[in-house]
């Protein structure tokens, strides 16, 4: 597997291109912003695009989306509690960010469910507490984790954002959110290998040992 990032400077936000080095298939996690810069790195490499992955829907993360779905007749995915988010444009903020219209999820994921393509798996870890219906993407056979805003390098998501009412009734209470946030932390990403890499929604990588270990806000 083979990964290129673009950081969109607005807000520093990574943008991961996910793919296969043998069969080019792959993936574009978070597409934030700066469409052109993206094709290009898809273009470039001759990746056949199988799908956008969402972490949450908030519009640093999201403003490409449609633009990236339009370009390569491709499905958008996120977590199916994350989808009042992403299709609210003022909890999601996408308009304030430059965003280009509300974003319509295709594929909506639950907890524990697998993304595949070609010989990849990743697997969808709910991680509530930044928005209800964050997740991130582990591919173990890899060792990576791509944690979109739950875990960053020795810090952790902001769990003051609004959130939707649930379509199903299980909201969560924004008093609960930070306590949510480092459970997610605690119970699904410290239980993976000390040598998983953390690919985070911002800022540089890291990985679950060096967190474990040091993170302020939250330790193993």
């Amino acid at each position: 597997m083979k990964l290129l990032q673009h950081v969109v400077r607005s807000m520093d936000q990574n943008v991961y291109i996910y793919f296969d080095e043998n069969t080019k298939e792959g993936v574009v996690i978070d597409p934030g912003a700066d469409p052109n810069a993206i094709f290009k790195i898809i273009d470039e490499n001759g990746i056949n695009l199988k799908a956008v992955l969402l972490t949450h829907g908030h519009g640093d993360h999201t403003g490409a989306a449609n633009a990236v779905k339009n370009r390569y007749n491709v499905p958008i995915a996120a977590h199916k509690w994350e989808v009042s988010v992403i299709e609210d444009e003022m909890i999601s903020f996408s308009q304030m960010m430059g965003g280009s219209g509300a974003v319509k999820v295709d594929i909506e994921l639950n907890d524990n469910d697998e993304y595949k393509f070609n010989n990849c798996t990743l697997k969808v870890l709910h991680t509530p507490g930044h928005t209800q219906g964050g997740v991130c993407y582990y591919d173990a056979e890899n060792s990576v984790v791509f944690s979109g805003d739950t875990l960053f390098y020795a810090s952790v998501g902001r769990t003051d954002f609004p959130n939707p009412p649930m379509k199903d009734g299980m909201g969560y209470p924004s008093d609960e959110n930070t306590f949510r946030l480092l459970n997610s932390i605690r119970t699904k990403l410290y239980t993976l290998p000390d040598n998983t890499t953390v690919c985070p929604g911002h800022g540089q990588k890291s990985n679950i040992g060096f967190e474990k270990k040091f993170n302020p806000f939250v330790k193993g």
